[in-house]
């Protein structure tokens, strides 16, 4: 619970800065998923209009 608000504020610009790069690259395209994973932890969020469904977990070897 606690990596959940300390991630909280990350989400929101890390979501808006992938999705304007991505339309850099095509601008007829738009973010649907966006995952990325670390040693710890796999973070997966896939953003909508009106919210934004996040999932972290413990990737498994």
């Amino acid at each position: 619970m606690q990596l959940l608000h300390s991630m909280q504020g990350l989400m929101h610009p890390l979501v808006m800065k992938a999705r304007c790069s991505l339309r850099d690259i095509d601008p007829q395209n738009d973010l649907t998923f966006l995952r990325v994973r670390s040693k710890k932890n796999e973070i997966m969020i896939a953003p909508d209009k009106d919210y934004m469904l996040v999932v972290i977990q413990q990737p498994s070897e």
